[in-house]
């Protein structure tokens, strides 16, 4: 069997307003994906990266540059391929664009690969179970709204949730206390600050929320550096019994080293989309096992094509040390005729199918409907 094309292009839908986590904000839902077709006509999808806004820079490098080194070459090579593209990147760069672009061309890979084989990707990668507990992400919104949204997810039988902490530092542990009062002490709460503060913010921050039955603190430092990132955070460790959360911005898993060996966070967030792919995700995971650290892959909620969602949670039914997926609040062309099917929440829990690869089809006119640049390729 031989690769005969990689192809990568954007798409999505517009937002009437846009969607706001941290100082990140998008005006459409939508994602990079990567095609990948073989000889034998087998098809796998991937997506790249956490938004259909990085494609300017991340598409040319999936279709001019790695992608054209796969053509002709077994798809079943998972680990020779990645290899290869890593080793590509050397004298331009492995870290940010380079690794999203390898990493959707990753993730293709195992989906046609569990085609090929008639298997899932979890059981492939070795189930560890074949469910998983879901929890409710919504964006940074007015605090009222927010309350709202977390009343309505737990009458859609969520029993998590994670809330973005604006840059006030006293509103934002004022809305915690809200959604807090408004759901009840056995719904789970876990906060995500998106680098907000400097350390001693932080250590504010987190003794406030400790009052909250707050299940974890997500990277509250804003860091420059992952020397910084990693000492920073590990500071504040040692002040609080909050567990801390991070590490989704972290690429390969030789960026975790340092990070694992200090025990600096409590719960490590690879993404499959970023890091590596499923495969250098799967490593991660491991390694922090290998610690006594739960992994709970961070899933961007800026694509809503279902294409990510479904490679995490694949990911996560393979972990033992995996307890949770998150899970978009907003949906997007996944569910709206992008996929011919999407995954969907039952009783507060994404469930395994026994569909081969990612269980994931784009629908026939998927392109047609929400491609937001013409690719030559693909018309």
């Amino acid at each position: 069997m031989k690769i005969t094309e990689v192809r990568a292009f954007p798409v999505g839908v517009a937002l009437d307003e846009p969607l706001r986590w941290g100082a990140m904000a998008v005006n459409s839902k939508g994602g990079i994906v990567v095609r990948i077709r073989t000889d034998e006509g087998f098809e796998g999808i991937g997506e790249a990266g956490f938004s259909s806004e990085y494609f300017s820079t991340v598409g040319p490098i999936i279709n001019n540059q790695l992608g054209p080194m796969l053509i002709g070459r077994d798809p079943q090579d998972i680990a020779a391929l990645w290899q290869e593209m890593l080793d590509a990147t050397h004298m331009w760069g492995r870290r940010g664009i380079e690794t999203y672009a390898l990493s959707g061309v990753d993730i293709a890979l195992w989906d046609l690969l569990g085609k090929v084989s008639g298997q899932p990707v979890y059981r492939l990668l070795g189930a560890a179970k074949s469910k998983v507990r879901a929890y409710f992400a919504p964006s940074l919104k007015a605090p009222h709204l927010v309350v709202e949204e977390a009343i309505q997810a737990v009458e859609q039988g969520f029993t998590a949730m994670k809330l973005r902490h604006g840059p006030d530092l006293k509103a934002g542990v004022d809305m915690v206390a809200d959604v807090r009062d408004a759901v009840g002490p056995n719904i789970d709460i876990m906060v995500d600050a998106n680098m907000a503060f400097d350390r001693r913010e932080a250590l504010t921050l987190a003794r406030e929320l400790e009052q909250l039955q707050i299940a974890w603190l997500e990277e509250p430092i804003l860091s420059r550096s992952l020397t910084q990132y990693i000492d920073e955070h590990t500071w504040l460790s040692d002040r609080v019994s909050i567990n801390l959360a991070g590490g989704e911005s972290l690429l390969t898993r030789f960026e975790y080293l340092d990070l694992l060996k200090r025990k600096t966070f409590d719960i490590l967030q690879p993404d499959c989309t970023s890091v590596g792919g499923i495969s250098e995700a799967k490593r991660v995971a491991d390694m922090a096992s290998s610690w006594n650290i739960d992994c709970v892959p961070h899933i961007a909620c800026s694509s809503g094509t279902g294409i990510a969602l479904a490679a995490g949670l694949h990911l996560i039914l393979a972990c033992e040390n995996a307890p949770m997926i998150e899970y978009d609040a907003y949906g997007g062309p996944g569910w709206d005729g992008l996929l011919a099917s999407a995954p969907l929440l039952k009783n507060g829990f994404l469930e395994a199918t026994d569909a081969p690869g990612l269980g994931i089809e784009l629908t026939a006119d998927a392109y047609g409907r929400f491609a937001l640049q013409a690719i030559p390729a693909l018309l």
